[in-house]
């Protein structure tokens, strides 16, 4: 191998002719040069280092360890915390392989030392981490920043800051930051800074993009000017201004921060600034942005500006769209393939040295991979443009490389990431992207560190470089992602194809925020026509009057609408009951395409929707979009709901008749659309009974449905009081159930009203989200303000308690940055699309009045909430602390922008309180502790539990919604899962089932036992037996995640009952109870018969182990109904009479009347309850490997 004389490279690439494969080939032997020359150069402690980064390549456990130890060992307040959790890490991974000898001995000996002295354990390993990283992340303290510059300067190498800190939650921390980063352009050391938007900028809202523009242009201008302020003296005498880059990571960015650059730059002020830009070659979008950027500069030069620069890296934020992309539905935004990324850098290249781009564009190559370095610098010189390559890699990253390339005469700029000593742990994130980008396969950094010419490693290498270069022409350019709201075509999906959910609006898209923009505009200025009834096909308008008003401006009539009269119920009941029989005798498919059609039709109607929900209900175009979406998806999940396997195997099933639904002000066009869709396809006549503060949205989501082909009979629109009109119509024995969401105090005044009517409720949630001293807060404080206020608050899932552990809870930091990131949330009208906190739907009622302007004993106000103007419906975020377990606010549901937090001096105190309300909706978790997350999973008494994300935003069937305890009336199957429709018809046992298993050890002992006792229902047993082994196997007795999404784990579980009580009267046959008592054994669930006369058969040896049996009539049996309700008790009741329904919804005792089922996958519904468990399992994007400790 020849010495390394880059001289003699350049000039034959200026003489020799070559064209661009030859060009290539000789770009390969530069480069095996290079890597020669780099190894000479290589001190001992380099090879050491390299040697055991290779090692760390191939050891994914102990890549796992480090990545958890950096990630965690800073978040504990106390000491006894972050030993515990050091030693846990090390028993879950095990010692690292790639550890040196002497990192082996210096853990085990701290390991030891750490029951003695673990302060002094702890400050060294942090020490450890601190020195480790101090290669990649600079220390930002003055003294020692200048002095490796100064290092740098002398080995011809200049730098790239980019200032890291806390993570930009508000508008305060946003300045602080801007304000490290002024302070480090003042520095004479500091030439040079890259900056996100995202560090600059709390709120961006992409929907709001000329909003927000301008707001990022007003930071921009602020380090234009520090830029030009503080500028560089140069040898020639002339000062130059400070250079500035903007980078970006996420694709959301990319077109805010291009306009932004552009827009900016070209204001006369900065016209002859010369600035920089990042693209990222893994986006296909980004050829097609540095073509446009192109000619942007040129036009700015030719008016007399500086040229700029164009950074050109692959992209370093894969993991994190690839999750994004995955939770969204929509494609990716970056190239599937790295082979495409590579191609992709080599034609964005190809295209900037070409010197008619040049001279308006420099060129910035950042890239550790000497082929891309050998290929770039003699491209550069043939095309004549090398005084316009600046080649730029990662402070700390092969440091051979860039001493051999700096020392031949090749200008290096290192990207350095600096950091003040304080703000160290929140370094973590560019840590782990830094090591998932070392470690990603077929990365060069991945084998750069043992790499050699002959090499497998080499060999590979070099063979996707040459394919690159050749395929770069012809890889595909232009975004993956191309939603047009405005344009598409929207398709009506068959009976039975599989289901997928419906993808939100990408906001991302300029074209989507037009579009959305524009329909707002036009709804703002819409006249609405007096809303009618609509009684079978006549449009009645009636006597009793609504008045409909915008939120926003709620001193102005939005428009009208029509209530049902007395006179109008008899038409609508007996229209309703003859509709029933004709759409009932439909066939299932027939109703599945009707379905399928109206969430085509809502699809179509996506943006009216939208439009309509900020008119009426004032919510965020963004919070209304994803309603739709879940709108779309309710038809479509329901379209298949009666052909669930195994559930009509020896059973059948009738539909209950007529239902009204009864539908919320805050979920306007979803929640009924679940409600309408359920209720028609399980056969049933809908009478449809909107809250009357949306009727507006309500009379778009009718019309959906009957284009879809829904006969109007059997869809009727019924706005009705809540008074003595109300009551007749719900009453009504012809009204075969009503379906609702709204608060408990609703649920249980139809329950007043109608006793014998089935009312399926979700009701009333008080959720809250736990926060651990293992937590990462910043996530943490994210999750809880969008939970917290997300539509105002005005969810029933919505965080309205933060229980946070005492050391989190005493750190002032933390409150402090709670409080910026509410107080940031821009308060404004919903029809100003950058609004976060919006009007209250409502006017607040007296609990939310209390909630927002009075403090009980011990509390006070981290943030108050205030007025806005004379609107009484629209408020600014409060945050309560000092709020007390037990207490008014902690008991009771406000609806509205209020959070309280309340402290915990450990987990189990911070459970206990989470579980200590009336209700049993959402709840969460923040923790980044295996240990601490599975004790909370065991314990935790919600229907919908989440674990490092927010807790609301239920998707259908990925997270099925609906809650325990006071939060659900009825058979408590959850919306959008797998066995609501199952609750809107009668059962009825047709056949013995065929679909089987053979039955559990356990239960076929009972069985044969009970067999013999009976013997003429000894088939019907075994029948019962081995449907209960198959569907406890299948369904029950296992979790679901059918969404399969990547990095977020979806589980729909079934816990089975504390109890369930059978009530025995003496027309059921002995068979039933014997099944029940099987079903029973096969849950794990203790059995209470309460019986009307003795059995004598049932007796010890028939009956399970702890199973408990009463002779008492039904009145003392209603008796023990608030007991029962204490254990979260199941009551099955199949002759249960009104007295009965009436006490069960008393003390909200769970009581279900289907008769008892020989089909297991009917029969297991009613002993267990329904949960979905949905948790974060990604850090930055990268999966997380668990520790397994023995």
């Amino acid at each position: 191998m020849t010495e390394l004389s880059i001289p003699e490279w350049l000039n034959q690439a200026r003489t020799a002719g070559w064209d661009d494969r030859t060009l290539s080939l000789k770009a390969v032997e530069l480069a095996q040069q290079i890597l020669a020359q780099a190894q000479k150069n290589s001190t001992f402690g380099e090879k050491r280092q390299a040697a055991q980064l290779a090692r760390m390549m191939h050891d994914e456990k102990g890549k796992a360890f480090t990545l958890a130890l950096a990630d965690r060992l800073f978040r504990p307040t106390y000491i006894k915390q972050g030993i515990e959790q050091l030693r846990y890490l090390l028993e879950g991974y095990g010692m690292p392989q790639y550890f040196s000898p002497v990192n082996r001995l210096a853990m085990k000996a701290g390991m030891f030392a750490s029951s003695y002295a673990p302060a002094l354990v702890l400050k060294g390993i942090e020490y450890g981490l601190r020195a480790e990283s101090a290669k990649v992340i600079l220390p930002a303290e003055r003294n020692k920043l200048r002095a490796h510059v100064r290092k740098r300067r002398k080995e011809g190498i200049r730098l790239n800051f980019n200032q890291l800190g806390e993570a930009i939650l508000g508008e305060e921390e946003a300045a602080h930051r801007m304000q490290q980063i002024l302070d480090l352009l003042a520095e004479p050391e500091c030439d040079y800074i890259s900056v996100k938007i995202s560090a600059i900028c709390s709120q961006i809202n992409l929907i709001a993009f000329e909003e927000t523009l301008a707001h990022v242009q007003e930071r921009l201008r602020t380090l234009f000017r520090a830029a030009k302020q503080h500028a560089v003296q140069q040898p020639d005498g002339t000062k130059q201004p400070k250079f500035i880059n903007l980078d970006m990571e996420e694709y959301r960015d990319l077109h805010l921060t291009c306009e932004a650059f552009k827009r900016t730059l070209m204001e006369e002020e900065f016209l002859t600034l010369r600035a920089g830009i990042v693209l990222q070659a893994y986006l296909p979008d980004s050829w097609d942005e540095q073509k446009k950027l192109c000619d942007w500069a040129k036009a700015r030069v030719e008016k007399g500006g500086a040229s700029i620069k164009l950074r050109l890296v692959k992209g370093a934020n894969l993991a994190m769209e690839q999750v994004d992309a995955s939770l969204h539905g929509w494609p990716q935004a970056p190239y599937t393939s790295k082979d495409d990324t590579d191609a992709n850098y080599k034609r964005m290249l190809r295209h900037a040295c070409m010197p008619e781009h040049a001279k308006y564009i420099d060129l910035g190559l950042a890239t550790h991979n000497l082929f891309d370095f050998g290929y770039a610098l003699l491209l550069a010189e043939r095309e004549g443009a090398s005084g316009h390559i600046e080649f730029e890699m990662l402070e700390g990253m092969a440091n051979p490389h860039v001493r051999t390339i700096a020392k031949a005469g090749i200008k290096i700029l290192l990207y350095a990431p600096v950091v003040y000593r304080k703000d160290f742990p929140h370094a973590i994130a560019y840590l782990v992207r830094r090591l998932d980008e070392n470690s990603g396969e077929h990365n060069f950094l991945h084998d750069i560190f043992d790499m050699s010419s002959s090499s497998p490693a080499w060999g590979d290498q070099k063979k996707r470089f040459l394919a690159a270069c050749k395929n770069a022409k012809k890889t595909k350019h232009g975004p993956n992602r191309t939603q047009n709201r405005e344009e598409e075509t929207i398709r009506t999906a068959a009976p039975g194809e599989p289901f997928d959910n419906e993808p939100d609006t990408d906001w991302s898209l300029p074209s989507n925020t037009a579009w959305v923009r524009r329909l707002m505009r036009e709804e703002k200025e819409r006249m609405i026509e007096h809303i009618p009834l609509s009684i079978s096909s006549d449009r009645i308008t009636s006597n009793i009057v609504g008045i409909g008003r915008d939120p926003s401006q709620p001193g102005k009539e939005s428009y009208q609408f029509s209530y049902v009269a007395y006179e109008h119920i008899p038409q609508l009941l007996d229209t309703a009951q003859e509709a029933a029989k004709t759409w009932g005798k439909k066939s299932v498919k027939e109703r599945s395409a009707i379905l399928h059609k109206a969430a085509a039709e809502l699809s179509r109607m996506r943006g009216r929707l939208i439009a309509a929900m900020v008119r009426d209900t004032a919510k965020s175009p963004a919070e209304a979009d994803v309603e739709a979406s879940e709108a779309i998806d309710f038809c479509r999940y329901y379209a298949d709901g009666l052909t669930r396997p195994g559930m009509e195997d020896g059973a059948s099933f009738t539909p209950l008749g007529v239902l009204c639904v009864s539908s919320p002000w805050n979920f306007p066009c979803a929640i009924p659309c679940g409600g309408i869709a359920a209720a028609l396809m399980a056969g049933n006549a809908v009478i449809f009974k909107p809250s009357p503060a949306s009727v507006y949205v309500a009379s778009l989501v009718r019309k959906a449905f009957l284009e879809a082909g829904v006969p109007e009979a059997a869809l009727q629109f019924a706005p009705t009081l809540p008074n003595e009109i109300g009551q007749k119509l719900l009453s009504s024995p012809q009204i075969g159930g009503i379906i609702l969401t709204g608060s408990y105090a609703t649920a249980s005044l139809f329950h007043q009203w109608a006793p014998d009517r089935p009312v399926f409720g979700e009701t009333s949630g008080k959720d809250s989200i736990i926060i651990t001293a293992l937590a990462d807060r910043e996530q943490a404080i994210r999750d809880l303000v969008k939970s917290a206020f997300g539509h105002s608050g005005q969810k029933c899932s919505a965080a309205s308690i933060a229980i946070v552990e005492a050391s989190v809870y005493d750190d002032p930091r933390f409150m402090a940055q709670l409080m910026d990131a509410a107080a940031s949330l821009k308060v404004g009208p919903a029809w100003e699309a950058d609004s976060v906190i919006v009007p209250l739907t409502r006017r607040p009622g007296d609990d939310l009045v209390r909630a927002l302007t009075k403090l009980d004993a011990g509390e006070s106000w981290l943030l108050e909430p205030k007025q806005q103007g004379d609107n009484v419906r629209h408020w600014s975020p409060g945050i309560r602390i000092g709020v007390q377990p037990g207490s008014w606010f902690h008991q009771t549901e406000c609806f509205g922008p209020v959070l309280g937090i309340i402290r915990a001096e450990n987990l189990e105190q911070a459970i206990s309180i989470q579980n200590g309300t009336a209700y049993g909706l959402t709840g969460g978790i923040c923790s980044l502790d295996e240990r601490e997350i599975a004790l909370w999973k065991s314990k935790v008494q919600v229907g919908n539990a989440y674990i490092n994300r927010p807790i609301t935003g239920a998707i259908v069937r990925r997270q099925p919604f609906g809650g325990w305890k006071r939060s659900c009336v009825g058979p408590g199957a959850k919306a959008g899962g797998p066995n609501y429709l199952a609750m809107f018809g009668t059962w009825k046992e047709t056949a013995l089932p065929r679909e089987r298993n053979v039955a559990r050890k356990d239960v076929a002992a009972l069985a044969s036992k009970l067999g013999k006792t009976l013997p003429e229902a000894k088939s019907r047993l075994e029948a019962a037996a081995g449907s209960l082994e198959k569907w406890w196997n299948e369904e029950f007795g296992v979790s679901h995640d059918p969404s399969h999404c990547h990095g977020e784990t979806n589980a729909f579980r079934y816990v089975p009952a504390a109890r369930v009580v059978l009530r025995i009267e003496q027309g059921m046959e002995d068979a039933d109870i014997a099944i029940a008592l099987l079903a029973s054994v096969q849950a794990g669930t203790p059995v209470t018969l309460s019986m009307a006369k003795e059995r004598k058969w049932l007796k010890a040896g028939n009956i399970p182990e702890g199973a408990t049996i009463t002779v008492e009539t039904r009145q003392n049996y209603r008796k023990h109904f608030a007991e029962w309700a204490e254990q979260d008790a199941i009551v099955r009741d199949p002759a249960a009479d009104t007295d009965t329904r009436r006490d069960a919804h008393a003390c909200n005792l769970r009581l279900l009347e289907r008769p008892i089922l020989a089909n297991a996958r009917i029969e297991l519904l009613g002993y267990c309850k329904e949960q979905s468990i949905t948790e974060t399992t990604h850090r930055y994007g990268n999966i997380v490997m668990r520790p397994n400790p023995s």
